[in-house]
């Protein structure tokens, strides 16, 4: 295999991993929406919450402990 070649496969497994990854995640935001029954107040919260950077939530994390 040349490095052209795996290079190429290396992008393709990025690429399909990061679509499941995706598709895993809000497949799991949407069951605990359906199972935790919560209301429009909690929804906001919850989508406000979603929408921050990783790099936010990472640094509130790390100021809590």
């Amino acid at each position: 295999m040349s490095w052209m070649e795996i290079l190429c496969w290396f992008l393709a497994f990025s690429a399909v991993s990061g679509l499941f990854y995706r598709k895993g995640v809000k497949a799991g935001i949407r069951h605990s929406l359906i199972t935790l029954n919560l209301d429009s107040n909690q929804i906001d919260k919850l989508n406000t919450e979603l929408k921050k950077d990783s790099h936010d939530l990472a640094m509130k994390t790390y100021k809590l402990n």
